[in-house]
Protein backbone atom coordinates (compact mmCIF):
# COMPACT_ATOMS: atom_id res chain seq x y z
CA UNK A 1 0.00 0.00 0.00
CA UNK A 2 1.05 3.62 -0.46
CA UNK A 3 2.77 5.40 2.42
CA UNK A 4 -0.22 7.67 2.98
CA UNK A 5 -2.53 4.66 2.89
CA UNK A 6 -1.20 3.42 6.23
CA UNK A 7 -4.22 5.02 7.95
CA UNK A 8 -6.54 2.76 5.99
CA UNK A 9 -4.68 -0.53 5.92
CA UNK A 10 -6.12 -3.40 3.98
CA UNK A 11 -8.29 -5.71 6.10
CA UNK A 12 -9.78 -7.74 3.27
CA UNK A 13 -8.88 -8.98 -0.18
CA UNK A 14 -9.13 -7.59 -3.67
CA UNK A 15 -11.45 -9.21 -6.20
CA UNK A 16 -8.36 -10.84 -7.71
CA UNK A 17 -5.97 -12.80 -5.50
CA UNK A 18 -2.60 -11.17 -4.74
CA UNK A 19 -3.44 -7.95 -6.57
CA UNK A 20 -1.18 -4.97 -5.81
CA UNK A 21 -2.93 -1.60 -6.01
CA UNK A 22 0.37 0.11 -6.81
CA UNK A 23 1.18 -2.19 -9.70
CA UNK A 24 1.17 -0.88 -13.25
CA UNK A 25 1.38 -2.87 -16.48
CA UNK A 26 2.33 -2.10 -20.10
CA UNK A 27 -0.37 -1.60 -22.74
CA UNK A 28 -0.03 -5.07 -24.25
CA UNK A 29 0.24 -7.00 -20.97
CA UNK A 30 -2.51 -6.02 -18.50
CA UNK A 31 -2.24 -8.06 -15.29
CA UNK A 32 -5.97 -8.09 -14.64
CA UNK A 33 -9.14 -8.19 -16.72
CA UNK A 34 -9.70 -4.91 -18.56
CA UNK A 35 -12.16 -2.68 -16.72
CA UNK A 36 -12.59 -5.16 -13.86
CA UNK A 37 -13.68 -4.10 -10.35
CA UNK A 38 -11.91 -5.03 -7.11
CA UNK A 39 -12.72 -4.34 -3.47
CA UNK A 40 -11.09 -3.89 -0.10
CA UNK A 41 -12.30 -3.36 3.49
CA UNK A 42 -10.22 -0.64 5.12
CA UNK A 43 -9.14 -0.25 8.74
CA UNK A 44 -12.30 1.69 9.60
CA UNK A 45 -14.60 -1.03 8.30
CA UNK A 46 -15.44 0.89 5.15
CA UNK A 47 -15.72 -0.56 1.67
CA UNK A 48 -13.34 0.75 -0.96
CA UNK A 49 -13.87 -0.11 -4.64
CA UNK A 50 -11.41 0.04 -7.53
CA UNK A 51 -11.40 -0.43 -11.27
CA UNK A 52 -8.59 -1.51 -13.62
CA UNK A 53 -8.09 0.87 -16.56
CA UNK A 54 -5.53 2.06 -19.12
CA UNK A 55 -4.10 5.58 -19.11
CA UNK A 56 -4.37 7.22 -22.54
CA UNK A 57 -3.84 10.82 -21.38
CA UNK A 58 -0.55 11.23 -23.25
CA UNK A 59 1.54 11.49 -20.08
CA UNK A 60 2.13 9.72 -16.76
CA UNK A 61 -0.45 10.08 -14.01
CA UNK A 62 0.44 10.82 -10.38
CA UNK A 63 -0.93 9.04 -7.32
CA UNK A 64 -4.09 10.80 -6.24
CA UNK A 65 -4.93 12.25 -9.67
CA UNK A 66 -8.59 12.30 -10.60
CA UNK A 67 -9.32 10.61 -13.94
CA UNK A 68 -12.30 10.23 -16.26
CA UNK A 69 -13.47 7.68 -18.77
CA UNK A 70 -12.65 8.44 -22.40
CA UNK A 71 -15.52 10.72 -23.43
CA UNK A 72 -15.16 11.79 -27.03
CA UNK A 73 -17.46 13.60 -29.45
CA UNK A 74 -17.12 12.99 -33.18
CA UNK A 75 -18.74 15.98 -34.86
CA UNK A 76 -19.88 15.54 -38.46
CA UNK A 77 -18.94 11.90 -38.94
CA UNK A 78 -19.02 10.89 -42.60
CA UNK A 79 -20.27 7.29 -42.62
CA UNK A 80 -23.52 6.35 -44.39
CA UNK A 81 -24.30 2.87 -43.02
CA UNK A 82 -25.98 1.52 -39.87
CA UNK A 83 -23.07 -0.72 -38.83
CA UNK A 84 -20.11 1.67 -38.53
CA UNK A 85 -19.07 5.26 -37.92
CA UNK A 86 -16.39 7.17 -39.85
CA UNK A 87 -14.20 9.96 -38.50
CA UNK A 88 -10.84 10.45 -36.82
CA UNK A 89 -9.60 8.86 -33.57
CA UNK A 90 -6.92 6.58 -32.13
CA UNK A 91 -6.93 2.93 -33.18
CA UNK A 92 -8.22 0.46 -30.57
CA UNK A 93 -8.96 3.10 -27.89
CA UNK A 94 -12.74 2.75 -28.31
CA UNK A 95 -13.19 -1.03 -28.20
CA UNK A 96 -16.24 -1.69 -26.03
CA UNK A 97 -17.27 1.98 -26.00
CA UNK A 98 -20.87 3.13 -25.95
CA UNK A 99 -21.62 5.01 -29.21
CA UNK A 100 -24.55 7.44 -28.98
CA UNK A 101 -25.99 9.33 -31.94
CA UNK A 102 -26.79 12.65 -30.28
CA UNK A 103 -27.65 14.74 -33.34
CA UNK A 104 -28.68 14.02 -36.92
CA UNK A 105 -27.41 16.20 -39.74
CA UNK A 106 -30.91 16.98 -40.96
CA UNK A 107 -31.84 18.67 -37.70
CA UNK A 108 -35.22 16.89 -37.52
CA UNK A 109 -34.33 14.28 -34.90
CA UNK A 110 -34.73 11.43 -37.37
CA UNK A 111 -33.41 7.93 -36.64
CA UNK A 112 -30.84 7.00 -35.57
CA UNK A 113 -30.67 10.14 -33.39
CA UNK A 114 -31.01 9.11 -29.75
CA UNK A 115 -29.91 5.52 -30.41
CA UNK A 116 -26.84 3.78 -28.97
CA UNK A 117 -24.67 0.81 -29.86
CA UNK A 118 -21.36 -0.79 -28.78
CA UNK A 119 -18.05 -0.45 -30.63
CA UNK A 120 -16.62 -3.89 -31.47
CA UNK A 121 -13.37 -2.53 -32.98
CA UNK A 122 -11.93 0.69 -34.29
CA UNK A 123 -9.15 1.84 -36.59
CA UNK A 124 -7.92 5.43 -36.75
CA UNK A 125 -10.85 6.29 -39.03
CA UNK A 126 -13.66 3.73 -38.58
CA UNK A 127 -15.59 2.50 -35.55
CA UNK A 128 -17.23 -0.88 -36.32
CA UNK A 129 -20.33 -1.66 -34.23
CA UNK A 130 -21.26 -5.03 -32.71
CA UNK A 131 -22.85 -7.11 -35.46
CA UNK A 132 -26.10 -7.69 -33.57
CA UNK A 133 -26.44 -4.03 -32.50
CA UNK A 134 -26.71 -1.92 -35.66
CA UNK A 135 -28.56 1.38 -35.63
CA UNK A 136 -32.15 1.19 -36.86
CA UNK A 137 -31.28 3.42 -39.82
CA UNK A 138 -28.13 4.34 -41.69
CA UNK A 139 -26.12 7.29 -40.47
CA UNK A 140 -25.95 10.39 -42.62
CA UNK A 141 -22.76 12.30 -43.29
CA UNK A 142 -22.71 15.10 -40.74
CA UNK A 143 -24.36 13.17 -37.88
CA UNK A 144 -22.75 13.72 -34.46
CA UNK A 145 -21.68 10.85 -32.18
CA UNK A 146 -20.70 10.68 -28.49
CA UNK A 147 -18.37 7.87 -27.36
CA UNK A 148 -18.04 6.77 -23.72
CA UNK A 149 -15.13 4.37 -23.11
CA UNK A 150 -15.33 1.53 -20.54
CA UNK A 151 -11.63 0.62 -20.26
CA UNK A 152 -9.47 3.68 -20.95
CA UNK A 153 -9.08 6.87 -18.92
CA UNK A 154 -7.82 10.42 -19.33
CA UNK A 155 -7.28 13.26 -16.85
CA UNK A 156 -10.56 14.56 -15.41
CA UNK A 157 -11.69 17.93 -16.72
CA UNK A 158 -14.87 19.23 -15.08
CA UNK A 159 -16.76 16.06 -16.03
CA UNK A 160 -20.09 14.78 -14.62
CA UNK A 161 -20.04 11.78 -12.27
CA UNK A 162 -21.06 9.24 -14.91
CA UNK A 163 -17.88 10.15 -16.84
CA UNK A 164 -15.46 10.45 -13.90
CA UNK A 165 -13.66 7.14 -13.29
CA UNK A 166 -11.82 7.53 -9.98
CA UNK A 167 -8.48 8.31 -8.31
CA UNK A 168 -5.15 6.92 -9.50
CA UNK A 169 -3.63 4.55 -6.95
CA UNK A 170 -0.28 4.36 -8.76
CA UNK A 171 1.69 6.22 -11.44
CA UNK A 172 0.79 4.60 -14.77
CA UNK A 173 2.69 6.02 -17.71
CA UNK A 174 0.87 6.77 -20.93
CA UNK A 175 -0.68 3.55 -22.29
CA UNK A 176 -0.01 1.67 -19.03
CA UNK A 177 -2.65 -0.04 -16.89
CA UNK A 178 -3.37 0.69 -13.24
CA UNK A 179 -5.98 0.69 -10.47
CA UNK A 180 -8.33 3.63 -9.81
CA UNK A 181 -10.50 4.05 -6.69
CA UNK A 182 -14.09 5.10 -7.34
CA UNK A 183 -15.87 4.45 -4.03
CA UNK A 184 -15.07 4.88 -0.35
CA UNK A 185 -12.53 6.74 1.74
CA UNK A 186 -9.33 7.81 -0.02
CA UNK A 187 -6.60 9.32 2.19
CA UNK A 188 -4.76 11.54 -0.29
CA UNK A 189 -6.79 12.64 -3.30
CA UNK A 190 -5.44 15.44 -5.47
CA UNK A 191 -7.32 18.56 -4.44
CA UNK A 192 -7.44 22.21 -5.44
CA UNK A 193 -6.25 24.79 -2.92
CA UNK A 194 -9.75 26.23 -2.47
CA UNK A 195 -10.82 26.08 1.19
CA UNK A 196 -13.79 23.90 2.13
CA UNK A 197 -15.34 22.42 5.26
CA UNK A 198 -16.06 18.84 6.33
CA UNK A 199 -19.01 17.51 4.38
CA UNK A 200 -18.53 19.81 1.40
CA UNK A 201 -19.64 18.32 -1.89
CA UNK A 202 -16.82 17.95 -4.40
CA UNK A 203 -16.78 17.98 -8.19
CA UNK A 204 -14.19 17.14 -10.83
CA UNK A 205 -11.69 19.88 -11.57
CA UNK A 206 -8.61 19.54 -13.78
CA UNK A 207 -7.16 16.15 -12.73
CA UNK A 208 -8.16 16.99 -9.14
CA UNK A 209 -11.20 17.35 -6.91
CA UNK A 210 -12.65 20.83 -6.51
CA UNK A 211 -15.35 22.33 -4.32
CA UNK A 212 -18.79 21.94 -5.88
CA UNK A 213 -20.15 25.40 -6.58
CA UNK A 214 -16.86 27.23 -5.99
CA UNK A 215 -15.86 30.35 -7.92
CA UNK A 216 -14.66 28.33 -10.90
CA UNK A 217 -18.03 26.67 -11.47
CA UNK A 218 -20.32 27.94 -14.20
CA UNK A 219 -23.62 29.10 -12.70
CA UNK A 220 -27.09 29.37 -14.22
CA UNK A 221 -27.83 25.68 -14.66
CA UNK A 222 -25.02 25.01 -17.11
CA UNK A 223 -21.73 23.10 -16.89
CA UNK A 224 -20.58 22.11 -13.42
CA UNK A 225 -23.72 22.94 -11.45
CA UNK A 226 -26.08 19.96 -11.84
CA UNK A 227 -26.33 17.31 -9.12
CA UNK A 228 -24.64 14.87 -11.51
CA UNK A 229 -21.40 16.82 -11.01
CA UNK A 230 -20.99 15.76 -7.36
CA UNK A 231 -18.36 12.99 -7.25
CA UNK A 232 -17.10 12.99 -3.64
CA UNK A 233 -17.47 14.45 -0.14
CA UNK A 234 -14.83 16.24 1.94
CA UNK A 235 -13.85 14.38 5.15
CA UNK A 236 -12.29 17.26 7.13
CA UNK A 237 -11.57 20.95 6.68
CA UNK A 238 -9.29 21.62 3.70
CA UNK A 239 -7.47 24.93 3.96
CA UNK A 240 -6.69 27.14 1.00
CA UNK A 241 -3.04 27.21 2.13
CA UNK A 242 -2.48 23.43 1.99
CA UNK A 243 0.87 23.08 0.21
CA UNK A 244 0.49 19.43 -0.80
CA UNK A 245 -3.00 19.99 -2.27
CA UNK A 246 -3.92 16.48 -1.10
CA UNK A 247 -6.87 15.67 1.12
CA UNK A 248 -8.90 12.73 2.52
CA UNK A 249 -12.23 12.39 0.70
CA UNK A 250 -15.04 9.88 0.36
CA UNK A 251 -15.49 8.97 -3.30
CA UNK A 252 -19.14 8.46 -4.30
CA UNK A 253 -19.17 7.04 -7.81
CA UNK A 254 -20.70 3.61 -7.19
CA UNK A 255 -24.06 4.71 -8.61
CA UNK A 256 -22.35 5.50 -11.89
CA UNK A 257 -20.99 1.95 -12.08
CA UNK A 258 -24.29 0.15 -11.41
Amino acid sequence: MAALDVLFREHGIMGVGHTDLLQTAPADRPRNSEGMIGWMRDGFGGLRLYTYRKNISGSAMAKGDLVSRRFEVETNQTGTVATSITGSTTADDHIGSLAIVHDDAGGAGAAPEGEASIVASNTATVWTLEGDLPFSAALASGDDITFVGPKVVDAAANDPNYVVCGIAMSTPADDEWGWFQFQGLHPAAAHTAVACVAGSALKAGAAALAVYGDATAVVGGTAGTGIAYVVAVQVAIHGSDVVTTKSPVVMQLLGSYL
